[in-house]
């Protein structure tokens, strides 16, 4: 029972990332960020970043888009 325990702790504690939005979204977002003559300058993490923050908040929130882009456009891109 003990091992049982242990083992369930480890299953636990090293699961990884879990995402709502598909995939694709995430890459179409990145690829139209990178494409976007305005976000040539920015950095590939930063868009990352916002393209995860927009999304988690579109999707898993039900926000608003207009609002969550401008948001996450703030957070992001300093």
């Amino acid at each position: 029972m003990k091992a049982f325990l242990i083992i369930s702790i480890f299953i636990f504690t090293f699961t990884g990332n879990a995402f709502s939005y598909p995939e694709n979204q995430m890459s179409d977002c990145i690829s139209s960020a990178l494409n976007n003559p305005a976000t040539k300058s920015i950095d590939e993490n930063s868009i990352y970043e916002y393209c995860d923050c927009a999304l988690t908040a579109i999707i898993d929130e039900g926000k608003d888009i207009r609002e969550s882009g401008y948001e996450c456009a703030l957070k992001s891109f300093k």
